[in-house]
């Protein structure tokens, strides 16, 4: 049996699957939503998955400026299957409660006092085969917020 590694002893770390980083969904993420990813997933701990958030006031903290910048790495995490809503925000960002994400490739545990449901790991990211599928969600999630940018100022 090999020795304890003393180096990692009570230190935090961050696990990411190989397949997650080999995966064309995240060959296909911009810069700013693996950025995001990373921030998020630095916040995971053995049982608090569905209650990750995503929030300026929290990101802030490492770095994070611009709500709208955040948005969009979320839209695009979204919607290439790496994290998925668990509680939708309400309110304002000085008000009410922010929304929660759960990371597609972990467990999540029931959590009653936030409304998260135990769910058992889904891999959506997984779903895109090659580049073209992952591009083509990208560009699908593109025209979708611009649809809604363009119902919005009429």
């Amino acid at each position: 049996m090999a020795k304890e590694d003393k180096n990692w002893s009570g230190v935090a770390h961050v696990r990411i699957r190989l397949d997650i980083l080999h995966s064309p969904a995240w060959r296909t993420l911009s810069f700013t939503a693996r950025a995001l990813f990373m921030d998020m997933r630095a916040s995971l701990r053995s049982t608090n998955n569905g209650d990750i958030n995503a929030a300026l006031g929290t990101l802030s903290h490492k770095g994070w400026t611009s709500r709208t910048t955040i948005l969009k790495a979320v839209a695009e995490l979204t919607a290439l299957g790496f994290i998925a809503k668990t509680r939708q925000g309400v309110g304002g960002p000085t008000t009410g409660s922010c929304s929660l994400f759960r990371f597609t490739d972990v467990p999540t545990f029931e959590q009653p006092r936030l409304g998260v449901s135990a769910c058992k790991a889904t891999f959506e990211y997984l779903v895109f085969k090659t580049l073209d599928e992952a591009e083509q969600a990208l560009r699908d999630l593109a025209a979708s917020e611009a649809k809604a940018k363009a119902s919005k100022t009429k």
